[in-house]
């Protein structure tokens, strides 16, 4: 009886082939950076918008001055689904995009890098919790380096 039993197992557990396995149609995952954060000990905030699945919008504004100045409008997108970018634009540079592409890194959700742009050269979101996160803006080589913490002031 036992044989035929550990037959019987052994037959089902042959004849069901492997489980599927979920594939993430998206090699980078933005979607957590949507919603309205604040930057820590100031009023300057950071609000993006899932415009697709392909395209997220940010804009960061100040409102130290009681008022809404715009710093800065961004856009992480891709047309490939493959080959992602960060694009910003700011007054700066005469509001011409300064664009940065997307490196994979095991820690760092979000980095995108422009090797030929002065400074920053490299754009970091990392996803401290929930509602927590870190920007970074750097050179290259790390030497200088801007940091920013925020936390999530509202969803979208």
């Amino acid at each position: 009886m036992k044989s035929v039993l550990s037959c019987f197992v052994l037959f089902i557990l042959f004849s069901c082939g492997s489980a599927p396995k979920l594939v993430n149609k998206k090699p980078i995952d933005v979607d957590w950076i949507v919603g309205k954060w604040k930057q820590k000990d100031i009023e300057v905030y950071e609000k993006w918008v899932k415009i697709s699945e392909m395209e997220y919008s940010g804009l960061s504004y100040d409102m130290n001055a009681g008022y809404a100045t715009i710093k800065e409008k961004m856009r992480i997108f891709s047309k490939d689904n493959k080959t992602w970018y960060f694009e910003a634009t700011i007054k700066e540079n005469n509001n011409f995009p300064i664009l940065f592409t997307w490196m994979p890194d095991p820690v760092i959700a979000l980095k995108f890098v422009n090797e030929q742009h002065d400074f920053p050269q490299i754009i970091q979101y990392k996803k401290e919790a929930f509602d927590v996160m870190t920007a970074t803006i750097s050179d290259k080589n790390g030497d200088k380096k801007m940091i920013f913490d925020y936390s999530r002031y509202a969803t979208q």
